[in-house]
C-alpha cells in the first residue's frame, strides 16, 4: 500500500454516510469512522490513486486495531491492485444487523460487499429481495474463481452454501477441524481410577459401577462422602450431560434438535424406544445418587466452582474444552470415549464443518466481478494462513528448519509433523493489526489444521494433547448418515414456528422431568400423545423438505 492511501481516511459514497447517520438514531453504538473527502462512484468503480475502490461493510472487532492499515488488508490490496474502503458496523451482532437492515430499507446506496456474519434466513431474505447478487456464474468459472476451484471439497462447500432457491450468494470460510466436529466430550478422573484400581469404563454397566465406586469409596481422601459421580451444566460449551449418556442408546444430536436421518428419511430420536431406555438409565443414575441433579440447574461458572477443588469433587464431567479444569485438576482428567449401551451402540454427535458464508456482493457493486475476484483471492492458501496466524515469518512460519523445532499435534500418534509453526499465538483473539480475526473468506484444509503447532519440542508441556485420543475414541463414533444442514425457507419457518418451539422445549423439559423422577416413565405414552397434538407430523414434513433441499 502506498503512503498516500495508508495515511488518509478513505472515502465512502455519501448515501452510505447518510444511512449511518440514520442508524445512529436507532443505536448509540459507534459505526463507521470514515470522513467524506470527495470520493464517489461512477463507471466501473471509484478509483484512488489509479486503483479501483471496493467498499466493504465489516463488523467492528475489538481484536482488529485498524482495518485500513491492517497487514492482511495491505496484502489483498497489493495483490489485487485495489483499494479497500471500510464501513464499520457495530461490534454487537444485533446492532450490526439493525444498521444493515436500515441501510437496505432506506434505499441508501450499499457498499460493494457485505462481509459480516448473517444467519441463513437473513441471507435468503436479502437474496430474494435482490439485495445480494448470486455468485454461481463466477464460482463455476475456474478462470474467475481461481482459488475456489482449487478446493478439493469444492462440491461439498458449494452445495452447503446453497440457499433454498438453489443459488449461492457468498464465498466461504472453510477450515475443517475434527476437534470441533464432535464436541460433546466426557472426562473422567484418572487419579480416582488409579486410587481405586479401576479401569476406564467401556459400557454403561461399567460406567454405573465406576460411578458407584467414586461416590462410595472416598477417592478424594477427605473422609467425607461428598464425591459427585457424573455432572454437567446448563449452558457451557457441550456440557449437557444428557447428550453424552443418551448416545449410548440412540444417536442424539442437540444441534439438530434431536432429529435423525436413516436412508434419507427424517425421524425424531425423542419418540423412539431407545430414547426411553436412555431416560430410564439416567433416572437410575439419579436415584442411586450417581448423577448430580445440579447438572440441570447450574451454569458453567457454578459447575467449575463445584469441580475445581483440592482432591477433586467429580468423577466424570461433560465439557467440550479441557479449559473447564483448573490447576487443581490439571492433568488429572482423562478423555472418556463414548461408552456402549446394552445393545452395543455407542455414538457421539457429529457436526461436520460447514462453510461460513461471507463476502456478499450487493446490487450496488460497481464492478461485481472484480469484487468477487478480490474475495476469491482471500481463498489463496498462503493468505488463508495469514488470516488466522498473522504475518508470515513473523507470526508463523512454514520454513522446514523452523517447523522441525515444533511438535505436531499428531506427530507421535500419526507421524504427522508440524507444517506450520505458530510463532506468536498470543495475537489470536487479542488486539492486533495483522489480520481480520479470520472474519473473511479463507480455506485451510484439515491436514493443515492437524499439523499447525505452537508447541516447541523442548518446551514444558502445560496440558496434555487430547487430539489423538479424540481421533481414536470419538471420530469412529460419528454416524455414517448425518444431517449436516437444514435449509428452511422463511415461509417454512413461519409455518412451523410455533410447533417447533413448543416441541423443542417440551422434549427437553420432559427429558429432565423423566430423568429426575419428577415425571414417571409410566407416562411415556402420554408424552408421545402430547407431541402429536403439538404438530409433530407437520414439523417432520417441513424438516424432511428442508433436508432434501440441503443435500
Amino acid at each position: 500500500m502506498n503512503q498516500q492511501t495508508s495515511s488518509k481516511k478513505k472515502a465512502l459514497p455519501a448515501a452510505i454516510l447518510v444511512s449511518i447517520m440514520l442508524g445512529a438514531l436507532l443505536s448509540a453504538c459507534s459505526g463507521n469512522n470514515e470522513q467524506a473527502d470527495g470520493g464517489g462512484s461512477g463507471g466501473k468503480g471509484a478509483e484512488t490513486g489509479g486503483r479501483p475502490v471496493i467498499t466493504v461493510a465489516v463488523q467492528a472487532n475489538p481484536n482488529v486495531e485498524d482495518y485500513e492499515t491492517n497487514h492482511y488488508t495491505e496484502l489483498v490490496e497489493e495483490a489485487m491492485n485495489v483499494d479497500l474502503e471500510f464501513l464499520e458496523l457495530p461490534s454487537q451482532a444485533e446492532e450490526a444487523l439493525t444498521k444493515l437492515a436500515l441501510m437496505v430499507s432506506s434505499g441508501a446506496e450499499l457498499p460493494d460487499v457485505v462481509n459480516i456474519y448473517l444467519n441463513e434466513s437473513t441471507v435468503y431474505d436479502y437474496a430474494a429481495k435482490g439485495v445480494f447478487l448470486p455468485q454461481d456464474d463466477y464460482l463455476n468459472d475456474a478462470s474467475i474463481a481461481v482459488n475456489f476451484n482449487k478446493i478439493p471439497e469444492k462440491e461439498f462447500v458449494y452445495n452447503a452454501m446453497k440457499q433454498p432457491d438453489g443459488k449461492v450468494y457468498s464465498l466461504p470460510r472453510y477450515a475443517p477441524y475434527e476437534w470441533n466436529e464432535g464436541s460433546n466430550r466426557a472426562w473422567i478422573n484418572s487419579e480416582w481410577l488409579e486410587k481405586l484400581n479401576l479401569e476406564i469404563p467401556e459400557t454403561t454397566d461399567d460406567l454405573y459401577n465406576v460411578l458407584k465406586a467414586f461416590v462410595e469409596q472416598d477417592p478424594n481422601g477427605n473422609g467425607k462422602k461428598d464425591e459427585v459421580g457424573f455432572v454437567g451444566s446448563l449452558n457451557g460449551w457441550s456440557q449437557n450431560p444428557r447428550v453424552y449418556l443418551m448416545n449410548s442408546f440412540i444417536y442424539a444430536d442437540p444441534g439438530k434438535t434431536y432429529m435423525n436421518v436413516k436412508n434419507g428419511q427424517i425421524y425424531p430420536a425423542f419418540t423412539q424406544p431407545e430414547w426411553k431406555e436412555g431416560l430410564e438409565y439416567m433416572n437410575k443414575l439419579v436415584k442411586d445418587g450417581l448423577f448430580s441433579p445440579l447438572s440441570f440447574t447450574q451454569d458453567e461458572t457454578q459447575m467449575k466452582g463445584l469441580i475445581n477443588v483440592p482432591g477433586g469433587m467429580a468423577g466424570v464431567v461433560t465439557a467440550g474444552s479441557y479449559s473447564t479444569f483448573g490447576p487443581e485438576l490439571e492433568n488429572k482428567m482423562t478423555l472418556l470415549p463414548p461408552v456402549q449401551g446394552p445393545s452395543g451402540f455407542a455414538a457421539t454427535p457429529y457436526s461436520p464443518t460447514l462453510p461460513t458464508q461471507l463476502w456478499f456482493i450487493t446490487k450496488d457493486a460497481k464492478d461485481p466481478e472484480l469484487a468477487f475476484k478480490v474475495g476469491d483471492y482471500m481463498l489463496d492458501s498462503e493468505l488463508s494462513i495469514v488470516s488466522r496466524f498473522g504475518e508470515k515469518d513473523v507470526d508463523w512460519s512454514d520454513d522446514p528448519a523452523i517447523t522441525a523445532e515444533y511438535l505436531g499435534p499428531f506427530e507421535e500418534s500419526e507421524g504427522l509433523k508440524a507444517s506450520v509453526a505458530d510463532l506468536n499465538p498470543s495475537i489470536w483473539n487479542n488486539p492486533q493489526n495483522k489480520h481480520w480475526n479470520d472474519a473473511n473468506p479463507a480455506y485451510r484444509p484439515l491436514e493443515l489444521n492437524k499439523s499447525s503447532s505452537n508447541l516447541k519440542k523442548d518446551a514444558e508441556i502445560a496440558a496434555p494433547n487430547w487430539q489423538p485420543a479424540y481421533a481414536a475414541g470419538y471420530v469412529p463414533a460419528f454416524p455414517e448418515e448425518v444431517i449436516a444442514r437444514l435449509a428452511y425457507t422463511p415461509d417454512e419457518l413461519k409455518q412451523i414456528a410455533n410447533s417447533k418451539t413448543a416441541i423443542d422445549n417440551y422434549v427437553n423439559e420432559s427429558a429432565v422431568a423423566f430423568i429426575t423422577g419428577n415425571r414417571s416413565l409410566a407416562q411415556w405414552d402420554d408424552y408421545i400423545a402430547e407431541l402429536d397434538k403439538m404438530g409433530l407430523n407437520e414439523y417432520l414434513e417441513v424438516t424432511q423438505a428442508a433436508y432434501e433441499r440441503s443435500k
